[in-house]
């Protein structure tokens, strides 16, 4: 059904606490707006539940269902978006009660979201497996939902249904398909330390671009390595990681620059752990350069989403640079501020796109990299 439609149409689902500004709440909404932008959808409606917690079992509660199940039908939705993690049990609830409304309806949470859209973007061998090694990680509980509400179906306590039997079935399958992604995945990761190590062999320092999505990585990266990979302004663009070489004028020398996959608020661990192997040039790298979206009114919270992601990945003590990004948009910067709170990141300012600001940060980063460079006896 999913590959039939065309443009769907969209309906987000999330709660809002009620001590959280109102700034934040639209600025979440906004992003999931632009992760259905990026899969090819459209919004046409969004609801918010006031709440800090979700319903154990529909998650935004009995009376918001029923105003959700109304929209359904006057918004002729398609999809529907919770922003946030669910339950199998709460999924299997809500697509239970909104197929009364709309038989066929797709009830998606954050992490069914973020899959869609990395099946769209994979191109390589390697980000295809991560991703359905992700993608199977995260079915195998909704299988195992699906199986439990039919053995409840088939029997009362103490019996064996069809029910029962099936969930085992499923059981069996997940793992048989989970042995097997990750042994396909081991060889390609084995073969990419195994490229790593002739690098490191030859002496090549390795500089990474790390940063929230859509901060401008690819952008400078383009910039740096004088590449041309694709920059649009939506969000996941790159999922593989991208390898260029980068000369280092006053140093004189060539070093290796690789662009990652962008990060993203909440995004779970599961995720995380599966590109874990695209992560390996970042988890290696000599250098990091952080990029921030200077123009996002969020920026110290996009900033603390990828310093929580880095300590989760445990290379939160590489070396950075933060790199203030889009200086030719932002507005009421403050940079006085910014350089006297990250200045222990030697904070440059920089627009990727009008390239000002490139020279000083090249500067910079032969400063960082100087010592190791003399340590490695480039010389």
């Amino acid at each position: 059904m999913l590959s039939l439609l065309k443009n769907p149409r969209f309906m987000l689902i999330g709660l809002v606490p009620p001590s959280e500004a109102k700034e934040k709440t639209l600025a979440d909404f906004k992003e999931v707006q632009s992760l259905v932008h990026t899969f090819g959808g459209t919004v046409y409606a969004a609801i918010a539940q006031n709440s800090t917690r979700g319903n154990s079992s529909t998650y935004i509660g009995t009376g918001k269902t029923r105003e959700v199940a109304k929209a359904i039908v006057k918004k002729k939705i398609d999809i529907i978006v919770i922003n946030d993690s669910l339950e199998p049990n709460q999924l299997y609830t809500l697509k239970n009660i909104f197929e009364q409304s709309k038989p066929n309806i797709l009830i998606w949470d954050k992490i069914d979201l973020i899959l869609h859209i990395f099946k769209k973007h994979a191109s390589t061998a390697l980000a295809k497996l991560q991703i359905k090694l992700a993608d199977i990680r995260h079915m195998g509980p909704q299988l195992y939902g699906m199986g439990l509400a039919l053995s409840q179906q088939g029997g009362g306590i103490g019996t064996r249904g069809v029910g029962e039997t099936n969930t085992e079935i499923m059981k069996r399958h997940w793992k048989h398909e989970i042995r097997n992604v990750e042994k396909k995945l081991d060889k390609l990761t084995l073969s990419q330390r195994q490229q790593m190590n002739r690098r490191q062999k030859t002496g090549l320092l390795t500089i990474s671009i790390i940063g929230y999505t859509n901060a401008g990585k690819t952008t400078l990266f383009n910039t740096l390595a004088k590449k041309s990979n694709p920059v649009k302004n939506v969000l996941f663009t790159t999922l593989d990681s991208s390898v260029g070489k980068f000369y280092l004028p006053e140093i004189g020398h060539v070093e290796l620059l690789s662009d990652t996959i962008g990060f993203i608020k909440d995004l779970p661990p599961q995720l995380i752990e599966a590109f874990k192997s695209t992560l390996m040039e970042t988890a290696n790298a000599d250098l990091l350069l952080h990029v921030i979206d200077t123009s996002d009114p969020l920026i110290k919270d996009k900033i603390t989403v990828v310093e929580e992601i880095l300590r989760n990945l445990g290379i939160e003590t590489k070396k950075q640079i933060y790199i203030f990004n889009k200086i030719d948009i932002a507005k009421k910067v403050n940079r006085i501020d910014l350089e006297k709170q990250y200045r222990a990141f030697h904070p440059q300012f920089i627009s990727a796109k009008n390239k000002a600001g490139i020279s000083p940060l090249i500067e910079a980063i032969e400063k960082e990299l100087a010592s190791s460079i003399k340590l490695g006896n480039h010389f």
